[in-house]
């Protein structure tokens, strides 16, 4: 590319963006737009349609309708997998047969983010729940030591403990 030419850059306030901030912005974007089954998105919905887990990560790492969330320009490809790849993760480990909403006896056992977002007994709640909770373990497990010093500082003047719940909400509010 010749220097003269304008240079493609990320918005700074898009540039850090983490699984855990995309997979809120999903939370976020089913609790306004509606949840789905059966496919990424309900159909003649308009260009914000209703949409499954998997949709909504598309939408909020795309910004915009794609038919395969998963399978998009390489400018927001990485978002939607890393985020897709975060909650496949969760599911994983609290185990998708002891979630709340998976019934092992009246649904077929999930193997990914679509089969459990279409169990018959699953609910939008529960789907935005578990989001969220992902974004939680993803920030979690990705704290920086510096982050966890500072916030055991800020307790520790405040003459409390910390815990992870509360660095979870220490890390909200930055």
């Amino acid at each position: 590319m010749n220097p003269t030419q304008k240079q493609p850059t990320t918005p700074a306030a898009l540039a850090d963006l983490t699984p855990a901030d995309t997979l809120r912005c999903a939370a976020r974007y089913l609790e306004i737009r509606g949840w789905h089954q059966g496919s990424y998105y309900a159909p003649n919905d308009g260009a914000f349609p209703a949409a499954c887990a998997l949709g909504a990560i598309g939408m909020a790492s795309h910004g915009r309708y794609t038919d395969l969330p998963t399978d998009e320009d390489a400018d927001t490809l990485r978002d939607c997998q890393r985020a897709a790849d975060q909650l496949n993760s969760h599911l994983n480990d609290i185990g998708i047969g002891l979630y709340t909403g998976y019934d092992p006896y009246l649904d077929p056992a999930p193997s990914d983010v679509t089969g459990w977002n279409d169990c018959d007994s699953q609910t939008a709640e529960q789907v935005i729940s578990t989001l969220r909770d992902a974004a939680d373990e993803w920030d979690w497990t990705h704290a920086t030591e510096d982050d966890l010093e500072t916030y055991a500082e800020h307790e520790y003047s405040q003459e409390r403990l910390p815990t992870r719940s509360g660095f979870l909400v220490w890390r909200a509010t930055r």
